[in-house]
């Protein structure tokens, strides 16, 4: 072989190295380059977990369940959640079995119960249970409150057929059925009424027609809250 081709050969291969160490750098070194693991922060509201709290797993997930005063109360599921903010309401349901109560229909005339109450200006209100559905009514579970004084306070939301809206509710002893208070709202609107029964069983029942849902929050003074409120 002649000294020329000796020679390109010997270029070629120092070529080919020059390449393949440019190309990969690591063996220069002996070490390598390993992906680096990522943890995906959701910020609150901009994505499944409002809460909040950024969680690299799990989900906040809670379950309703009755407890003997016929209230609902939340009971965090055994799986890994994030930790939620704020005092959380009993919520009511409706019942299965109405027609077992002693009153199941409301009274033909609902203009007895007049306008909406008032409430003292500045007073500080607290929630501590609420019932809310879209359109449909029924009878609720049989529920007891501590509070000497306590508001219901209803908004019904019709934006659909706002002028055939109808919300009709009262609010009942669950021993014999007597009516204690009742509201009616035409068309859509917001009403309270303020009660004065405690640690006795009562239910509402609630008919609805042309609305697209109601929500009935109840509410008491921050003095009887902190009074009164169970241990």
């Amino acid at each position: 072989m002649e000294s020329g081709d000796i020679l390109t050969v010997v270029g070629g291969l120092v070529l080919v190295l020059v390449i393949a160490l440019v190309a990969n750098p690591q063996h220069l070194t002996g070490s390598s380059v390993q992906a680096v693991p990522t943890t995906t922060i959701i910020p609150h509201g901009m994505g499944p977990n409002t809460s909040g709290v950024a969680t690299t797993q799990g989900t906040l997930s809670t379950e309703l369940n009755p407890n003997q005063s016929g209230f609902v109360t939340p009971q965090t599921i055994t799986t890994p959640t994030a930790v939620p903010t704020g005092a959380a309401l009993y919520q009511i349901f409706y019942t299965n079995k109405p027609f077992t109560y002693p009153r199941f229909k409301l009274p033909e005339n609902m203009v007895i119960f007049g306008a909406s109450d008032i409430l003292a200006n500045r007073q500080d209100m607290v929630p501590f249970a609420f019932i809310e559905y879209n359109r449909s009514g029924g009878l609720t579970q049989i529920f007891s409150v501590p509070y000497p004084v306590w508001v219901l306070n209803t908004t019904v939301t019709a934006n659909l057929t706002p002028q055939y809206g109808d919300f009709r509710m009262v609010l009942c002893y669950a021993s014999n059925g007597s009516i204690i208070n009742g509201e009616e709202i035409l068309n859509r609107g917001s009403s309270y009424r303020i009660i004065q029964v405690s640690n006795t069983d009562v239910y509402m029942i609630i008919s609805t027609a042309y609305i697209d849902r109601y929500r009935i929050t109840l509410e008491t003074a921050r003095n009887y809250y902190d009074a009164y409120k169970p241990a």
